[in-house]
């Protein structure tokens, strides 16, 4: 008998076998029509051979999405007609193959019809594959209406659960709860406690079972919780036995839940999402969790218009970002700027996003002033006598996203300042007194920071 994890790995094969058999099967299919509709002569070698090597690839990808079947991560209704077509279409591709090889001796109705059958069966095999894989509604839910009419779906966004701010949205509460509610409470219960196990309350959930401990915190591969869902659904220790069993979706979120540390309170904000949990949530739940620049997580009051007619009257060119946000892009288009009307934009400080200095005389120390502008992710200083001394006083600015230094007097003594801000993506130096080894070194160090020196680092 192979080990589980043996088998697991072998199963994890299947996804990149399951094309070739299509590839060549569809070819050999498509060839002989294509000779026949060109009345040239048949090439049954080449054909016969396309068809055994569909045959033998299907085999292999068979062979391997049976033991990806048994890790029990897809459900039973959906794995038993897609296992056993597979295997149906690698009889199919041998027989197939023998029809071409004596292509002779049957008729051309018999080889159409095997071709017909095959192609029929590939097609149904590949939608139920996509459906196991990705969900149902993966091939029509951006059908066009009248399609998604024809067919009989619906996919409305209200069929999503609704959260109000999902920043605060409780993992167990909203998200996991509602999974054991509908696939393990019915056994597991305040009344209802098999193996002795009560998932009902958060403190007996935590103390498990008649066999100890099911939930092993930050660590699926050793929580029971998890090895139970994941078992083959042959197995006796599976749960749940009723063959309910949970989805992808299901399992990938109660695994992301463990490996964050089984938290009964933490909100989702506080929490690692990942690559491979963030379609999950946007898929089972509508959460999008794509990161957002700052400005469009800040919520702030509208500015008073008084505010902004009199930094207009300063020199400064003020647009807010959009009708539902009320932050602003500042830019200094007046005569010359000085440090009394720098201090004006204190009164909207917190309002400030985008900030353009560029083309002024500016001493190292107003910049002491932007330090206050909390809010600030883009700051342009380009043309500016701006120094290392300068740079330092920006410190504070946690969420820059985007620095240009460009035509500055910085130098490498101000890389350690720009490399402690968190939030910066991008950072332009060139025409500046930085090194371009210096530069590199700041991109090496710090991740996700594009370096701009002027050509490509």
């Amino acid at each position: 008998m192979i080990p589980l994890e043996f088998s697991t790995f072998i199963g994890r094969f299947h996804p990149l076998l399951v094309h070739l058999p299509i590839g060549f099967l569809v070819l050999a299919i498509l060839l002989e029509w294509w000779q026949g509709f060109k009345k040239t002569a048949t090439n049954g070698n080449l054909i016969a051979n396309a068809w055994l090597l569909g045959g033998i690839s299907a085999a292999a990808a068979a062979l391997c999405g049976w033991y990806l079947g048994e890790t029990g991560l897809y459900e039973e209704k959906d794995l038993f007609l897609h296992r056993w077509l597979g295997i149906a279409i690698v009889v199919i591709a041998f027989v197939g193959w023998y029809l071409k090889k004596n292509r002779t001796k049957y008729p051309k109705m018999l080889q159409n019809g095997f071709n017909v059958i095959l192609l029929v069966s590939l097609f149904v095999e590949g939608h139920k594959g996509g459906n196991m894989t990705h969900g149902d509604t993966y091939l029509t839910e951006y059908a066009p209406k009248p399609i998604q009419g024809l067919l009989g779906t619906d996919y409305r966004n209200d069929s999503l659960p609704t959260f109000g701010n999902t920043d605060s949205l409780i993992v167990y509460r909203d998200l996991i709860v509602p999974i054991f509610e509908e696939k393990c409470f019915a056994c597991h219960n305040n009344e209802v406690q098999r193996g002795g196990l009560n998932m009902a309350e958060s403190e007996a959930f935590l103390a498990g079972g008649d066999n100890g401990a099911i939930l092993l915190t930050a660590n699926s591969a050793e929580s029971e919780l998890f090895r139970r869902i994941t078992l083959p659904q042959k197995n006796i220790k599976f749960m749940p036995p009723t063959g309910n069993a949970l989805t992808y979706d299901e399992i990938k979120t109660v695994e992301w839940w463990i490996e964050q540390g089984a938290s009964f309170e933490d909100s989702i904000s506080s929490m690692t999402i990942g690559e491979n949990i963030r379609p999950v949530l946007l898929r089972r739940y509508g959460i999008d969790t794509t990161p957002k620049p700052w400005y469009e997580t800040v919520r702030l009051p509208v500015l008073d218009n008084e505010k902004i007619r009199e930094l207009e009257k300063e020199g400064f060119q003020v647009k807010s970002l959009g009708a539902d946000n009320p932050l602003l892009d500042i830019k200094y288009v007046g005569n010359a700027l000085t440090e009394s009307k720098l201090q004006a934009l204190a009164s909207v400080k917190d309002h400030i996003t985008w900030l353009s200095l560029a083309r002024n005389d500016i001493a190292d120390e107003w910049l002491s002033t932007v330090a206050t502008f909390t809010n600030l992710t883009r700051l342009q200083l380009e043309k500016t006598p701006v120094s290392d001394k300068g740079v330092e006083r920006l410190k504070g600015l946690r969420h820059l996203e985007s620095l240009n230094l460009y035509g500055t007097q910085v130098t490498d003594g101000c890389l350690p300042i720009i490399q402690t801000l968190p939030g910066l993506q991008r950072v332009y130096l060139w025409d500046t007194q930085v090194t371009r080894q210096g530069a590199q070194g700041l991109q090496e160090n710090v991740d996700g920071l594009s370096v701009i020196i002027g050509d490509a680092l």
